[in-house]
């Protein structure tokens, strides 16, 4: 199976698009384009979304396709992205691309942020569920401090981040739609 760098370069290189152009598109630097294209870095899911986004391609189409099943087991879930920078650690709770939505399980180890507040997504709608832990939620000008049951639903194109405030891990589930992971 291909490394997410080699899928990007080939998604890249198939639809004739130049480094440049899909960096301008996600927004990112051209040289941090070619360190994820050559498996130099692990970037955040945010800027794995917006590199499917610049290449018009489906989030889970970067991580190859996988053997279509409507179950997942525990056992079985594999890492989306692990960013080490932010201490996140994605799963995918769905196979396959085209999906409507696209639940993810993420695990936030302590003190692990999603960065500044970022620009939004394109488009959609998203939705965080608390499993365990404490998450601060800012949602352009509002801040939500959202504890273990909480859940939150928002429109993904307005500029938001988070941060685990929890003493451990928390862990949430989240689904954006339309599916982009």
């Amino acid at each position: 199976m291909n490394s997410i760098g080699d899928t990007i370069r080939n998604t890249r290189k198939k639809q004739k698009l130049t480094l440049k152009e899909v960096s301008t598109m996600a927004s990112i630097s051209l040289s941090f384009l070619s360190e994820i294209e050559r498996d130099k870095v692990n970037p955040s899911l945010s800027v794995l979304k917006r590199i499917a986004n610049a290449l018009g391609v489906n989030f889970t189409d970067l991580f190859g396709e996988e053997k279509r099943s409507i179950v997942i087991r525990k056992n079985e879930r594999k890492p989306l992205v692990h960013s080490e920078g932010s201490r996140i650690t994605w799963y995918a709770l769905s196979h396959g691309s085209g999906n409507k939505m696209g639940p993810i399980w993420g695990v936030l180890e302590k003190g692990a942020t999603s960065g500044d507040v970022s620009v939004g997504h394109p488009e959609g709608e998203e939705f965080l569920f608390i499993h365990t832990g404490r998450l601060e939620f800012i949602l352009g000008n509002e801040r939500f401090t959202l504890e273990e049951g909480d859940s939150i639903y928002y429109d993904a194109r307005t500029p938001h981040s988070y941060k685990n405030i929890a003493e451990g891990e928390t862990l949430l589930i989240a689904v954006p739609s339309p599916a982009s992971f």
